[in-house]
């Protein structure tokens, strides 16, 4: 039996859709939900008192739900061994109406597919869909001190382009899409049935980012640590990997194309030893000045915002570890961990805890905790001039490795503070520890509230010497910095 999410991924890849179903990772939510999206939507369509369709309903018996009630959700139906479920089936006037709710704040016109083969499934079942529907976050939404739907959810029978913007409506989108289901369905049956399949590396493996089957398509142990298939955004480098190329500094000239980081790379390969601009080095580093705070937050991210001030999407910041060295050398940790809300203690430790001058060392700043602190500053005006602060004290960790003025081929391709502290220590490691990753440490954290007083004492144990860890590798690879440079003096 196929669903119809099977074919969306025999779309993406023959592997991704085989190891789907013989070699299914668990995944869990990225965002944290405090209640089943489902019961906030059916709510806002008022379908709350509707038909209720079941996993292993026939047609015949979705079929009756429909004749029963108005407004069915969750019908199943089934074409050619394919089945699907509608979240919303509404009666309209020479038809139905189907509307689909999706937890993102720009559901995409790619959506309009999955739409079309609903609809052509439901033809074949005797329902005529005569309109279709989206229902989406309004990522402008502010939580005041309860939630309220209507301002929270949107509805619309138009998609988003790739600017984020209302575009074509769906039924245009829809006319846009020529399928023939009947070729797909057999072709993902015959995919499915294998008994083992071959993986084909090609660049939609590592697009945007890494197929989680990845690891499990490719084992990439036993590639030297200059593998050309690290080599950063190479357009060739698959190519040369299938004629027979190797190593990073066999690959011709003409097809590199001489961004500073791939040159890095190019040399570290060329000499067998780590490539280091020690010039540019030296000015990056005069910026920094004691005493230096070394900064680290965990958070959580939530699709539906919890608490007052909140938007869609916005995150919750429930741990933070700073390790302050002196110029003297003297080294010294400060530790947060609440749950709930805890928005205004975190920043009131926060504040209390940071030295008022030196630098404040922080790994890929931009995107995590440079954001979290203009986030919180928006949610607590009263407190927006000290974070603002404590933002222009900010220095990015992450950017020599990132522009290239340091590589070490035991990075093999990877920039994350895990894969550069083996490189500067033999005797620190992430592997020593219960929580080994952000992740990890979010789901854990997710439970925390659901334990006894013991329990609870170890998740915030664990996840703080995780967090911990984390600013303590930020000195370790900051001090392997200045090393270096003064080694190759």
């Amino acid at each position: 039996m196929l669903h119809v999410s099977d074919l969306m991924r025999e779309m993406k890849c023959d592997c991704f859709c085989w190891n789907s179903v013989h070699n299914s990772i668990h995944q869990e939510s990225f965002y944290k939900m405090d209640c089943p999206f489902s019961n906030l939507w059916q709510t806002y369509l008022n379908a709350t008192n509707c038909g209720l369709g079941h996993s292993m309903d026939s047609n015949e018996q979705s079929l009756k739900l429909l004749e029963e009630n108005d407004v069915v959700c969750f019908a199943r139906f089934e074409y050619k061994e394919c089945r699907t479920k509608i979240p919303y089936l509404k009666k309209v006037e020479n038809g139905y109406m189907a509307v689909y709710p999706h937890l993102s704040a720009y559901p995409k016109e790619n959506e309009a597919l999955i739409m079309k083969i609903n609809e052509i499934i439901l033809s074949h079942c005797g329902i005529h869909v005569t309109q279709n529907r989206i229902v989406y976050l309004n990522k402008e939404y502010i939580r005041k001190e309860s939630l309220d739907l209507n301002e929270l959810l949107c509805i619309s029978d138009k998609l988003f382009n790739k600017r984020n913007h209302l575009s074509k409506t769906i039924a245009e989108c829809m006319d846009e899409v020529d399928i023939d289901l009947d070729r797909w369905i057999e072709r993902t049956k015959e995919i499915l049935n294998r008994t083992s399949i071959t993986p084909v590396r090609t660049k939609q493996c590592t697009a945007l980012r890494r197929c989680n089957y990845y690891p499990v398509c490719f084992d990439e142990s036993n590639e030297p640590d200059d593998s050309i298939l690290f080599f950063t955004t190479n357009q060739h480098k698959l190519d040369a990997y299938n004629r027979g190329i190797r190593h990073i500094h066999e690959l011709p000239l003409n097809q590199i194309e001489g961004f500073r980081l791939q040159y890095a790379q190019y040399m570290a390969s060329k000499t067998n030893k780590p490539f280091m601009d020690r010039a540019a080095l030296k000015v990056w580093m005069k910026q920094i000045q004691y005493p230096i705070s070394y900064l680290d937050f965990e958070w959580d991210t939530f699709a539906i915002p919890p608490y007052e001030n909140m938007k869609p999407f916005d995150v919750l910041c429930f741990q933070y570890s700073l390790h302050v060295e002196t110029q003297d050398g003297n080294l010294k940790h400060y530790n947060f961990f609440e749950s709930k809300d805890c928005r205004r203690h975190f920043i009131e430790q926060l504040i209390q805890d940071l030295p008022k001058t030196g630098t404040i060392l922080v790994y890929n700043m931009e995107g995590a905790e440079k954001l979290r602190l203009k986030q919180l500053a928006s949610q607590f005006e009263e407190y927006k001039e000290e974070l603002d602060a404590i933002c222009s004290r900010m220095v990015d960790l992450s950017k020599p490795f990132e522009a290239g003025l340091y590589y070490n081929s035991k990075m093999r391709g990877h920039y994350s503070l895990k894969s550069i502290l083996p490189v500067f220590s033999k005797d620190v490691s992430y592997l020593d520890l219960d929580i080994q990753n952000g992740l990890n440490a979010v789901f854990a954290y997710r439970t925390y509230d659901d334990k006894d007083e013991e329990e609870k004492n170890e998740v915030k144990k664990a996840i703080s010497t995780y967090c911990q860890m984390d600013t303590y590798a930020e000195y370790i690879v900051y001090h392997g910095l200045i090393e270096e440079v003064k080694n190759n003096a």
